[in-house]
Protein backbone atom coordinates (compact mmCIF):
# COMPACT_ATOMS: atom_id res chain seq x y z
CA UNK A 1 0.00 0.00 0.00
CA UNK A 2 0.58 3.66 -0.68
CA UNK A 3 2.41 5.46 2.47
CA UNK A 4 -0.10 8.29 1.62
CA UNK A 5 -2.63 6.02 2.05
CA UNK A 6 -1.87 4.50 4.90
CA UNK A 7 -1.33 7.61 6.79
CA UNK A 8 -4.56 9.02 5.62
CA UNK A 9 -6.18 5.70 6.91
CA UNK A 10 -3.90 5.84 10.52
CA UNK A 11 -4.81 9.81 10.33
CA UNK A 12 -8.72 9.06 9.90
CA UNK A 13 -8.45 5.97 12.54
CA UNK A 14 -6.32 8.37 14.90
CA UNK A 15 -8.83 11.39 14.27
CA UNK A 16 -11.85 8.36 15.20
CA UNK A 17 -10.30 7.28 18.18
CA UNK A 18 -9.48 10.51 19.30
CA UNK A 19 -13.46 11.72 19.05
CA UNK A 20 -14.00 8.69 20.70
CA UNK A 21 -11.75 9.14 23.47
CA UNK A 22 -12.91 12.69 23.54
CA UNK A 23 -16.40 12.02 23.86
CA UNK A 24 -16.25 9.30 26.60
CA UNK A 25 -13.70 12.19 28.91
CA UNK A 26 -16.32 14.84 28.21
CA UNK A 27 -19.21 12.10 28.93
CA UNK A 28 -16.91 11.12 32.21
CA UNK A 29 -16.61 14.92 33.01
CA UNK A 30 -19.98 16.37 32.42
CA UNK A 31 -21.01 12.72 34.86
CA UNK A 32 -18.68 13.95 36.91
CA UNK A 33 -19.64 17.81 36.71
CA UNK A 34 -23.42 16.28 37.58
CA UNK A 35 -22.49 14.60 40.53
CA UNK A 36 -20.47 17.63 42.20
CA UNK A 37 -23.51 19.55 41.41
CA UNK A 38 -26.06 17.15 43.09
CA UNK A 39 -23.67 16.88 45.87
CA UNK A 40 -23.64 21.06 46.38
CA UNK A 41 -27.33 20.55 45.57
CA UNK A 42 -28.17 18.25 48.76
CA UNK A 43 -25.55 19.91 50.91
CA UNK A 44 -27.25 23.60 50.14
CA UNK A 45 -30.74 21.82 50.58
CA UNK A 46 -29.40 20.11 54.50
CA UNK A 47 -27.51 23.68 55.21
CA UNK A 48 -31.30 25.16 54.15
CA UNK A 49 -33.32 23.08 56.17
CA UNK A 50 -30.72 23.50 59.34
CA UNK A 51 -30.97 27.33 58.76
CA UNK A 52 -35.14 26.98 58.44
CA UNK A 53 -34.71 24.62 61.72
CA UNK A 54 -33.45 27.37 63.59
CA UNK A 55 -35.61 30.10 62.64
CA UNK A 56 -38.20 27.94 63.57
CA UNK A 57 -36.71 27.54 67.19
CA UNK A 58 -35.61 31.39 67.05
CA UNK A 59 -39.20 31.82 66.46
CA UNK A 60 -40.99 29.62 69.03
CA UNK A 61 -38.95 30.88 71.63
CA UNK A 62 -39.92 34.37 70.60
CA UNK A 63 -43.65 33.35 70.53
CA UNK A 64 -43.34 32.27 74.29
CA UNK A 65 -41.45 34.85 75.30
CA UNK A 66 -43.34 36.94 74.12
CA UNK A 67 -46.63 34.80 75.47
CA UNK A 68 -44.93 34.79 79.15
CA UNK A 69 -45.14 38.30 78.96
CA UNK A 70 -48.05 39.20 77.94
CA UNK A 71 -49.54 36.95 80.65
CA UNK A 72 -47.29 38.72 82.96
CA UNK A 73 -49.08 41.50 82.18
CA UNK A 74 -52.41 40.20 82.21
CA UNK A 75 -52.00 39.09 85.77
CA UNK A 76 -50.61 42.25 86.87
CA UNK A 77 -53.88 44.06 85.41
CA UNK A 78 -56.04 41.66 86.74
CA UNK A 79 -54.26 41.80 90.26
CA UNK A 80 -54.78 45.75 90.16
CA UNK A 81 -58.33 45.31 89.68
CA UNK A 82 -58.60 42.95 92.31
CA UNK A 83 -56.59 45.54 94.55
CA UNK A 84 -59.09 48.18 93.42
CA UNK A 85 -62.17 46.09 94.05
CA UNK A 86 -60.89 44.42 97.59
CA UNK A 87 -59.93 48.58 98.14
CA UNK A 88 -63.60 49.56 97.80
CA UNK A 89 -65.37 46.70 99.14
CA UNK A 90 -63.22 47.91 102.47
CA UNK A 91 -64.51 51.28 102.09
CA UNK A 92 -67.67 50.29 101.96
CA UNK A 93 -67.84 47.93 104.55
CA UNK A 94 -65.73 50.80 106.98
CA UNK A 95 -68.65 53.10 105.74
CA UNK A 96 -71.21 50.51 106.26
CA UNK A 97 -69.64 50.00 109.85
CA UNK A 98 -69.63 53.78 110.76
CA UNK A 99 -73.40 53.80 109.34
CA UNK A 100 -74.41 50.77 111.87
CA UNK A 101 -72.68 52.64 114.57
CA UNK A 102 -74.42 55.83 113.85
CA UNK A 103 -77.63 54.09 114.06
CA UNK A 104 -77.22 52.42 116.95
CA UNK A 105 -76.34 55.71 118.80
CA UNK A 106 -79.65 57.18 117.11
CA UNK A 107 -81.43 54.27 118.03
CA UNK A 108 -79.99 54.97 121.56
CA UNK A 109 -81.09 58.83 122.14
CA UNK A 110 -84.42 57.46 120.58
CA UNK A 111 -84.86 55.41 123.58
CA UNK A 112 -83.64 57.85 126.03
CA UNK A 113 -85.55 60.59 124.29
CA UNK A 114 -88.79 58.22 124.86
CA UNK A 115 -87.62 57.43 128.50
CA UNK A 116 -87.08 61.17 129.23
CA UNK A 117 -90.78 62.00 127.35
CA UNK A 118 -92.54 59.16 129.70
CA UNK A 119 -91.08 60.76 132.61
CA UNK A 120 -92.03 63.88 131.74
CA UNK A 121 -95.45 63.10 131.34
CA UNK A 122 -95.30 61.19 134.45
CA UNK A 123 -94.67 64.72 136.72
CA UNK A 124 -97.16 65.90 134.25
CA UNK A 125 -99.99 63.74 135.40
CA UNK A 126 -98.91 64.05 139.09
CA UNK A 127 -98.75 67.85 138.65
CA UNK A 128 -101.97 68.04 137.15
Amino acid sequence: MDPIIIAVISGVVALIVGVVVGKLIFAKDTQKKIEEAELQAQAIIKEAGIRAETIKKEKQLEAKERFVQLKAEHEREVNDRNRKINDAENRIKQKEVTLNQKEAGLDKQIKENEAIKENLNRQLEVVA
